[in-house]
Order: structure tokens, then sequence, then C-alpha cells
């Protein structure tokens, strides 16, 4: 697979949601879709802001995700994404939140979907992400078989609708599903850059 047949998303955090990161990459890596993803999340520390703001618009898929606190480059992101009208995935955690958190959740406007546990979250982004996906199939390439499986998997989450988290399969978190990633699809060699993210015990 080439660089240019991957599915490229950018995830903006804040600084308290290290859990939550990890929720987002195993979500991404289940999709079941034979094109691999690219994940770029708001960087720790050091990484020039040109280079992130170039993530940004070469994302297919933008996600936003807060929670307690905000710190740049967040708003700058987010202002990229505006720019380059990407469709804007809007995630809240029910949680306190510091005054900056609190303007800037006011002040986006935007439909936020609020989440309460890393259960809900990957519940709300996996579905997201599948409907964003079929509804760009030709775009994206998907094939099929692919559209498919993706159509069945979003009739099952709405049949099961808010999981239960005391009956959420993902029980264990896998370090580094919440880094920068290249997630190759199934039976595909991994990249030099690739990072291989394996599912919770318990699960195929």
């Amino acid at each position: 697979m080439t660089a240019s047949s991957r599915l490229r998303i950018f995830v903006s955090t804040g600084p308290d949601l290290e859990a939550e990161r990890e929720v987002v990459g195993e979500t991404i890596a289940s999709l079941p879709v034979s094109a691999g993803w690219v994940i770029k999340y708001t960087p720790s520390r050091g990484e020039p802001p040109r280079a992130v703001f170039e993530a940004v618009a070469a994302s297919q898929f933008y996600v936003l995700l807060m929670g307690t606190d905000i710190r740049a480059p967040v708003g700058s992101e987010l202002h990229v994404a505006r720019q380059e009208h990407k469709h804007i995935l809007a995630l809240l955690k029910d949680a306190p939140r510091t005054p900056a958190a609190r303007v800037f959740v006011k002040d986006a406007s935007l439909e936020w979907q609020h989440f309460r546990d890393e259960s809900e979250l990957g519940f709300l982004l996996l579905d997201a992400l599948a409907k964003q996906i079929l509804d760009n199939a030709l775009v994206y390439g998907i094939t099929p078989v692919d559209w498919e499986t993706l159509s069945a998997l979003r009739a099952e989450l709405k049949d099961r609708e808010v999981p239960d988290p005391e009956q959420d399969e993902v029980t264990t978190r896998r370090r580094g599903a919440g880094n920068d990633a290249v997630i190759v699809a199934p039976g595909r060699d991994l990249p030099p850059d690739g990072v291989l993210i394996e599912p919770p015990e318990g699960r195929s």
C-alpha cells in the first residue's frame, strides 16, 4: 500500500486525555476497512507548528477531543481545519473544566457530542468514522466489501446504542495507540514508520 492510499486522520486533544488518545488509536485500528491509516495528534512538545498544521490540512478526518483543559496549538489546529473545510467531529468529555476550557467550548460554536468514559468515546468515534467513510466511499476508494462490512457495523452499533461500561469489550489498553502512527491494513507488510496495534486480550 502506498502512503497516498492511506486514510489520514488528525486528532486535536487537550493535555489531560492520554487514556482517551489510546482509545482513539485502538478504535481507528479496529475499523474493518482494507485501507491503512495515518494518525496524527496534537504534539506533546517540540514539534514545529508548520508540520502540525500541514498534517491537519492533509487529513481527511478531523477530530477535536476535549476534556478538562486546553493548550496550544489546539485552537490553531481547529482554525486550520475550518479554513480547509474539514468535517469536524467534536467530542466533549463530561468533566470539570478550567476557565480557559469553558470559554473555548462555548466560543468554538461546535456541535459537541458528549461522552462520559472511554467506552462511550470509542462507541461515538467508531460510529462517526464509519458513517463518514460510507458517505464518501468513492472519494476514499473503499471497496464494495468494505462498504458492506461498515454498513453492517453501523447497524450493529445502532442496535447496541450506548454501551454499558461494565460490558465493554475493550478492557486492556495497548501502549502506543495514543501516539502518531501508521496503521497498516490486514495482510500488508509493516512499513518502516508503521505501528502494530494489537487488539486487547479476548478480542480477535
